[in-house]
């Protein structure tokens, strides 16, 4: 648990990134930027087939396809395209939300196993002294000893 906060502000600074965003012309600023060659990822399907017309009417050639922001290395599978590759604001905007949610869990995973006094703990201590005491030392050969 976040004893101060910080990972439910950056959760709220993302959200309020997100809806101060809205209709500020990211589409066109990125659309202004492209060249011949580019590559543009999008996050869903629609927004790629919108994109695609767009660049058609500027008379640009970009390829634009999808990839879910939680699989990024998917990218790689495609090679490298002969410009830049750039991530429509959609798919930043979710790839920075799973990133903060990644750290928050992450942060509250770490102070959970650095913590004695939860359930989870307490399980794993039984668990382990029931194996300890199931377990039995035998005289193996040569005097090496063996659990069952």
């Amino acid at each position: 648990m976040d004893l101060y906060g910080i990972g439910t502000a950056l959760k709220g600074m993302v959200r309020v990134y997100q809806e101060t965003a809205r209709r500020s012309g990211r589409t066109t600023l990125m659309l202004d930027r492209l060249k011949n060659g580019d590559r543009v990822i999008c996050l869903v399907t629609h927004e790629a087939h919108r994109l695609k017309q767009l660049c058609r009417e500027r008379g640009l050639d970009v390829e634009i396809s999808t990839c879910p922001p939680d699989d990024p290395g998917r990218l790689f599978e495609r090679g490298t395209p002969q410009g830049a590759t750039i991530f429509d604001h959609s798919w930043v905007e979710k790839f920075f939300e799973l990133q903060v949610a990644n750290v928050i869990d992450s942060f509250d995973h770490l102070q959970r196993e650095l913590s004695g006094r939860s359930e989870a703990h307490r399980e794993t201590r039984r668990r382990a002294q029931e194996l300890a005491s199931q377990m039995t030392f035998e005289p193996g050969p040569r005097g090496k000893g063996h659990t069952k």
